[in-house]
C-alpha cells in the first residue's frame, strides 16, 4: 500500500520537525513547506492526501493559501487542517470560511493530531469515491468493504443488481431521465438496507445501473424480493402514459421498429462462505460467471 502523503506548511522549524516526526512514525510521508508560496507550489506538484497548514506564515498566510487551493478545481479536494496558535474565534472562523476542513490549536497532542489527520483523509476519500448520481459509495469503497470481510473470514452474500432494458430506456427518453431512474434505484436499495435487520447491509454503486449489496445470508431473500417489488411498483412513473399502458417502448434501429419491455430490476446473488475465495480478483471472476449464467 502506498504511503499517505502530507504537506506540512510550518515556518517554525521545531514545530515542523515535531509534527513530521510524529506523523512519520505513524506511517505518513511528510513533506515540508516553509511559507505560503512554497505550500501552494508543493500542493500543486505533489497532490498530497492532506495539507497541514500553519495560519501565521511569511509571504502568504495560511488562510490565503487555503482560499486559493479551494478555488482551484483540481486542488479543491485536498483536505486542509489549520494549525494555529491564535485563540481568537474570529481567526478560526475565517479559516473555515476560506475552506479549511478542520483546525487544531497549538499546543496540541500528537495523538490527537494523528487521529484527526487519519479521520480527515478517510472522510475526504469517502466523499471523492461517492457516486454523484446516488451519493452511494463507489468502486473503491466496495472493494475495501468486501476485502475486509474476506480477511475476517466472514460468511456473506454479494448481490449484484442492475436494470433490465435500461439502455433502451436511456436511448428513448434520454440520459437525464435515465439518471433519475438510477437515483431512484439507489434510494430503493438504501431504503431496503435500512429496513433490514442488523447488521445493515452495505450498498454501493459501481456506476451506470450497476449496484452492489453486501448482506448476511439470512437477509438475502427478503431483501431481493422486497427491493425488486418496490422497483416494479415505482418504475412506471418514469414512462409517459402511452408506454406505461401498453407495457413497452419502441425504438427505431437500422430501419426496423424494435420493442422493449418496461424496465425491471435484476439481482444476482453469490454466496461467499468463509475461505471460499482467496482474493478480490477470484471473487470478481465468480460474480462475473454468476451474472453470465443468470442472463
Amino acid at each position: 500500500m502506498l504511503l499517505k502523503k502530507l504537506v506540512i506548511a510550518e515556518d517554525d522549524d521545531a514545530i515542523a520537525h515535531l509534527v513530521a516526526a510524529g506523523l512519520g512514525d505513524a506511517g505518513y510521508l511528510c513533506l515540508r513547506a516553509r511559507d505560503g508560496d512554497e505550500a501552494l507550489a508543493m500542493a500543486r506538484a505533489e497532490l498530497p492526501d492532506a495539507l497541514l497548514l500553519d495560519v501565521m506564515m511569511p509571504r502568504v498566510d495560511g488562510i490565503e493559501v487555503c482560499r486559493r487551493l479551494k478555488a482551484d478545481v483540481l486542488l479543491s479536494q485536498i483536505p486542509i487542517m489549520l494549525l494555529t496558535s491564535l485563540a481568537d474565534v474570529e481567526e478560526r472562523v475565517a479559516g473555515l470560511d476560506a475552506g479549511a476542513d478542520d483546525y487544531l490549536p497549538k499546543p496540541f497532542d500528537l495523538r490527537e493530531l494523528n487521529a484527526r489527520v487519519k479521520a480527515l483523509i478517510r472522510q475526504s476519500r469517502r466523499e471523492r469515491d461517492r457516486n454523484p448520481t446516488t451519493g452511494l459509495p463507489g468502486a473503491e469503497a466496495i472493494e475495501d468493504h468486501v476485502a475486509a470481510l474476506l480477511k475476517a473470514g466472514e460468511h456473506f452474500v454479494l448481490l449484484y443488481a442492475d436494470i433490465d432494458n435500461y439502455r433502451t430506456y436511456a436511448d428513448v427518453y434520454g440520459y437525464r431521465k435515465a439518471d433519475e431512474v438510477i437515483a431512484q434505484m439507489g434510494k430503493l436499495l438504501l431504503a431496503q438496507a435500512r429496513a433490514s435487520s442488523d447488521p445493515m447491509p452495505f450498498v454501493g454503486h459501481i456506476g451506470g445501473d450497476d449496484f452492489i449489496v453486501v448482506c448476511r445470508p439470512a437477509q438475502q431473500q427478503s431483501f431481493c424480493d422486497e427491493f425488486t417489488a418496490d422497483f416494479v411498483a415505482s418504475v412506471g412513473d418514469f414512462y409517459d402514459e402511452r408506454d406505461r399502458e401498453r407495457g413497452y417502448v419502441e425504438r427505431e434501429e437500422a430501419g426496423n421498429t424494435r420493442r422493449a419491455q418496461l424496465m425491471s430490476a435484476a439481482v444476482v446473488a453469490l454466496d461467499v462462505k468463509a475461505g471460499s475465495y482467496d482474493s478480490l480478483d477470484a471473487l470478481a471472476k465468480a460474480l462475473t460467471r454468476a451474472k453470465a449464467a443468470a442472463h
